[in-house]
């Protein structure tokens, strides 16, 4: 294998492989990039056996082929390389690989791509296409609900169900729940997957990066979900089992209703979780109040040994008074992820779980569980 490329696109390629280089494994091959030459193209894969990402990056193939570079120590050796001379990487049957630039050499002892599991290819069947930028706001909006308890592996994703022209996402880890929906084109897509919250974190990342295409297609299969974006495709194995009926979780009406400023309620939380003890997550001390009353929200917090504080903030409200106490990490990461400048709070009591919603958007929502204190 011979091919010359530039260093930005090099980089490129790297950057968006290498994080899924697994950085302990018992199979030598896995902590290296697949780098492969064929034809017109010059591909590196990345896998650490439940997450694959391939990328294509432009070059001159001068001799097809391919072989598994160190990780790491390629990154780091490319990253220092000049960005105004090309660089010519060359390896032969002894798995050796030289890498040239300018007046810079360097010998690395690769392992034989033989050796390197093979990457399934994306399901065929099952596809749609959505906008790129949809795509990731709902992820965004549902994946901080995930549980982190290895013990629960069915909550450890989000869940994905396709049917009737729509693609629905719920994440939830027992004590809170995020629900996002949007229409798909593609109405013959039908299926359900939990996909794990990791993928989903690489979904984002690749997302979040510099690609031009608006676009993205999402492909499901029994065991397996992929992610192609311009010349970018992640595939990862879903997580087995059934994922709880999300549907009776959600309250189908409350008591009250009651609409909140994000800003203001959100900068109240966090001024408030300052003094609350998160290590302590069934007592007051970890707990943030909501007290309302006549036209009038009061957010306290007290933890003995600590302090106390609360501030006021001003709202429409007429009924008696009421109070429900919260998680504060909860309510924030769901006020955090409204982009609207209003939301919409309900709720029945201080027992019962709380709704949550942007005031225009009826495709998303959240309830949360309150604390008993």
């Amino acid at each position: 294998m011979k091919v010359i490329c530039e260093k930005e696109e090099l980089m490129r390629g790297i950057q968006m492989v290498s994080p899924v280089t697994p950085s302990k494994n018992t199979l030598p091959a896995l902590s290296n990039i697949l780098f492969e030459a064929e034809r017109d193209k010059i591909k590196l894969s990345s896998t650490d056996l439940e997450i694959a990402v391939q990328c294509y990056i432009k070059g001159e193939i001068t001799e097809d082929g391919g072989i598994t570079i160190p990780s790491k120590r390629f990154a780091n050796i490319i990253k220092e390389l000049s960005t105004d001379d090309e660089i010519e990487i060359k390896a032969d049957e002894t798995n050796q690989i030289n890498i040239k630039s300018g007046k810079s050499k360097f010998n690395l002892m690769g392992i034989s791509k033989t050796e390197y599991p093979v990457i399934p290819e994306p399901p065929k069947n099952n596809n749609f296409t959505i906008k790129r930028g949809i795509f990731a706001s709902m992820l965004k909006k549902i994946v901080f609900a995930a549980s982190r308890d290895s013990q629960r592996y069915v909550l450890n994703g989000i869940y994905f169900i396709l049917g009737d022209s729509k693609l629905t996402m719920v994440a939830t880890d027992g004590r809170r729940l995020a629900y996002a929906k949007t229409n798909i084109t593609q109405a013959e897509v039908k299926g359900k997957a939990i996909v794990p919250t990791k993928a989903v974190n690489d979904i984002l990342r690749l997302l979040y990066s510099d690609i031009n295409s608006e676009d993205m297609r999402i492909g499901i299969s029994d065991n397996r979900i992929s992610a192609e974006i311009d010349d970018i495709t992640l595939l990862s194995t879903l997580i087995e089992g059934v994922f709880p009926n999300y549907e009776q979780v959600i309250p189908k009406k409350s008591d009250l209703k009651i609409k909140l400023n994000v800003k203001n309620t959100l900068t109240a939380v966090k001024q408030m979780a300052l003094l609350t003890d998160n290590h302590l997550s069934s007592d007051r001390s970890s707990a943030v109040k909501f007290y309302f009353s006549q036209d009038l929200l009061k957010i306290s917090a007290s933890s003995a040994g600590i302090g106390s504080g609360e501030t006021d903030l001003e709202i429409e409200y007429k009924n008696d008074p009421a109070e429900i106490n919260f998680n504060p990490d909860f309510i924030k990461e769901i006020f955090q992820s409204i982009d609207e400048y209003s939301a919409i709070f309900e709720f029945t009591n201080s027992l019962n779980p709380a709704v949550i919603y942007p005031e225009t958007d009826e495709n998303y929502l959240c309830v949360v569980m309150p604390m008993r204190v």
